[in-house]
């Protein structure tokens, strides 16, 4: 994760995410992947972000490419997610903090293969986590791996 705009620890200590927004800036238009995210987010913020402070959290994915199944099977092939994650003040409309995100992974054989039918989810999810530990500090796959 890359800082674009870095909000103090004072800042980041009173967000509280009130609201998630979700767009997709790739040339072709990816709605489940959208929708997954956006999902995961709204799951993740109450646990992260616990400040007093609303916030909205407006994501913009700039990079999503669908893989070729079958070719990846045999060649193996990575899939990637990269966005932008902005925390706005509802009050003011001021940006408290602005990052760059990506998640990744690997892939191949049949057992990736059956790893990317979910790819919009797991991607979605690892997003989410990584916004977590990143910004907040907070390690919401081991919270998540407690909890189960």
């Amino acid at each position: 994760m890359a800082s674009i705009k870095a909000a103090s620890k004072d800042q980041i200590h009173d967000i509280r995410v009130s609201e998630v927004t979700v767009s997709v800036e790739t040339p072709k238009p990816h709605p489940d992947l959208q929708a997954a995210l956006k999902k995961e987010l709204e799951a993740a913020m109450p646990v992260c972000a616990k400040g007093n402070a609303d916030h909205s959290l407006n994501v913009v994915i700039t990079d999503f490419e669908d893989q070729d199944v079958g070719k990846a099977i045999f060649l193996g092939d990575e899939i990637e997610l990269k966005g932008r994650a902005e925390f706005n003040s509802v009050a003011s409309g001021e940006q408290t903090g602005a990052y760059f995100l990506e998640n990744s992974f690997a892939w191949g054989g049949f057992l990736g293969a059956a790893m990317m039918s979910d790819a919009e989810i797991s991607l979605s999810k690892g997003f989410a986590e990584n916004l977590c530990k990143e910004v907040f500090d907070v390690d919401l796959a081991q919270i998540r791996k407690n909890q189960n």
